[in-house]
């Protein structure tokens, strides 16, 4: 994420990067998620941390309107899991070639205000490990439920083009400038 960030060139942004909190069952890294279908998925501490950050960064005197969540793969389906149940809207939600797991969850979930969030959806075509297919059906799912979502597709396998960071960066200006004129300033 730190090239992503570093991309976009915004002014006065404090980027918070947790590590996920699981070891990964292959390699030496980290995982959101440990588990797997057959004996069940551990996702507690995931959503814990992800709970406490966000509590961290309001108290580091951001307003909600200023805060943005981008995951990547496994991470783009936590930002939803979370960002949905908080009770409060947040500036906005961007998952980069990710999957909804469970919707039933996800939706049984969610609170109303989570609906005031908008939500960038980016995803490569050329993706094999989660189709773009799977993105589509993110997008769907959140529309039918009355999220405020949109879709950007790119020519990239999984991973986060260079370019996603100018797609990000305007999904953010876009934002301030509605935010702005939505509320008279």
């Amino acid at each position: 994420m730190v090239p992503v960030a570093k991309s976009m060139g915004l002014n006065d942004t404090k980027w918070y990067m947790p590590r996920a909190p699981y070891k990964a069952d292959v390699g030496k890294g980290f995982t959101w998620f440990s588990g797997n279908d057959e004996t069940g998925w551990e996702y507690e501490k995931t959503f814990e941390l992800t709970t406490a950050l966000i509590s961290q960064v309001l108290e580091d005197g951001f307003a909600p309107k200023d805060i943005y969540l981008i995951g990547f793969s496994m991470g783009a389906g936590l930002c939803l899991h979370v960002t949905l149940q908080l009770d409060f809207a947040i500036g906005g939600i961007i998952p980069i070639a990710g999957f909804i797991r469970n919707s039933d969850r996800l939706f049984n979930d969610a609170t109303d205000i989570s609906r005031q969030t908008p939500i960038l959806i980016l995803h490569g075509t050329e993706d094999d490990i989660i189709t773009v297919d799977k993105g589509q059906k993110a997008h769907d799912l959140l529309n039918k439920h009355g999220y405020c979502v949109r879709m950007e597709t790119y020519k990239a396998p999984h991973k986060i083009p260079l370019l996603a960071g100018a797609i990000i960066k305007d999904f953010i200006k876009d934002n301030e400038l509605y935010l702005s004129v939505k509320n008279g300033v």
